[in-house]
């Protein structure tokens, strides 16, 4: 398909809306805010299982939607949503509202997911420069991961802002995000995708029921897709529940809540390097690399879970850092490995499966947490869990990808 799309444009704009939705400034003092007013960990480890019970729901109908009535449409709504949902979570008065504004945040993000990812990669294949896309996500993640520890600074100004300021002050900051995805093109590549507006709304359900026949005949004829969907759903476990739960940890060792940034500023630093590190890596084996990326990241969510604090900030830098390099091969991997028609759904599949694990990984470490009275003890079960997984692959043969 012809298409006259400024490329230059839309990637700036991508570029934008990494930044401001990247300025997550709630992510650095959320847990520590709900613990102070109360909540036990088993309760922020379900308003957590809530996001990931609606995400799991709803991220590969999602995709589905993307595919089928645009991109653009659909980050729009995503980016209007996450507005509504830190505005909600601004005024949540009891934990009922909070799961809630958690569930609805879930939903804004099933409609980044795979959404964006597809959304990128379609607008470089237009140029014929997919094969650019790993320079591009590279760009895109370090841009995300400086803004996030940008973000993460905002725990200094706890005083000012108080729960409800964190909030508001992030709803402004997502309709910036919001107004640069409204200056961006739908990317055509197929005749399917050009033809979108001519559909009439009457045969929506028989195109549903299609590209899911279509898009699991993709599965079954690319077992290679299915690999990377499980081993990358695996082995993130552990990125967002070490930086969660080393929040409550540290402030259990007497860190003051206005300190909590340094560790996600070293986080979001971790990140950056480990996109640049991923970028000049040269993969022959997905499964040698998963391997060795399962290993590290095992070990440093053990050392999140039991290593005094500044092992514990050392562990979670090292799983963040690693996870970057893995996720960023698999991304080229799989998208490289799907057609256009499919490629939102296929990478909400990849995200479905992430929120599988995460439905009961989330309230089991915290339970795990209260039982022992540590928030560490759960983040120590789980690194052994995913050593043993790298473990498990070191006999095997790897295959070429």
């Amino acid at each position: 398909m012809n298409q006259n799309l400024n490329l230059k444009q839309q990637l700036r704009c991508i570029y934008i809306s990494d930044f401001f939705s990247g300025l997550r400034i709630t992510d650095a003092v959320w847990v520590a805010l709900l613990a102070a007013r109360g909540f036990s960990l088993w309760e922020i480890g379900l308003a957590e299982s809530v996001y990931h019970i609606v995400s799991l729901f709803c991220e590969v109908p999602s995709g589905m939607a993307a595919d089928l009535l645009g991109r653009r449409k659909t980050l729009l709504s995503g980016g209007v949503l996450t507005v509504t949902c830190n505005l909600l979570m601004a005024f949540a008065p009891n934990l009922f509202t909070i799961c809630l504004a958690m569930g609805l945040n879930a939903l804004a993000m099933t409609m980044f997911s795979g959404t964006f990812t597809a959304l990128v990669y379609d607008s470089l294949k237009t140029e014929g420069r997919e094969d650019e896309y790993i320079q591009v996500s590279a760009n895109s993640s370090q841009i995300s991961m400086l803004a996030n520890a940008i973000g993460s600074l905002a725990s200094l100004l706890k005083r000012f802002l108080g729960f409800a300021g964190f909030y508001l002050l992030s709803a402004a900051f997502e309709g910036v995000s919001t107004a640069a995805l409204a200056l961006m093109e739908e990317p055509i590549v197929t005749k399917a995708q050009a033809n979108r507006e001519k559909h009439p709304l009457r045969t929506l359900p028989e195109q549903f029921r299609q590209l899911v026949r279509d898009s699991l005949h993709v599965l079954h004829t690319c077992p290679m897709a299915g690999r990377l969907i499980a081993s990358s759903a695996l082995i993130s476990v552990p990125s967002y529940l070490t930086k969660m739960f080393l929040q409550q940890r540290l402030v259990e060792l007497g860190w003051p809540t206005e300190l909590l940034f340094l560790p996600l500023l070293l986080g979001g630093l971790a990140c950056v390097v480990g996109t640049e590190i991923g970028r000049r890596v040269r993969c022959r084996s997905m499964r040698r690399l998963y391997t060795a990326c399962a290993l590290l990241c095992g070990v440093g969510t053990l050392l999140v879970g039991a290593a005094p604090a500044w092992g514990g900030i050392l562990g979670m830098m090292l799983v963040q850092g690693v996870l970057e390099v893995y996720l960023l091969h698999e991304s080229q991997k799989l998208n490289d490995a799907i057609p256009s028609d499919q490629r939102a759904t296929l990478i909400s599949v990849d995200g479905m499966a992430y929120s599988l694990l995460m439905i009961p990984a989330s309230p089991l470490v915290g339970a795990v947490g209260d039982a022992f009275g540590q928030a560490g003890a759960g983040l120590a079960l789980l690194g052994g869990v995913i050593v043993l997984s790298g473990v498990a692959l070191l006999g095997k043969k790897p295959q070429e990808s």
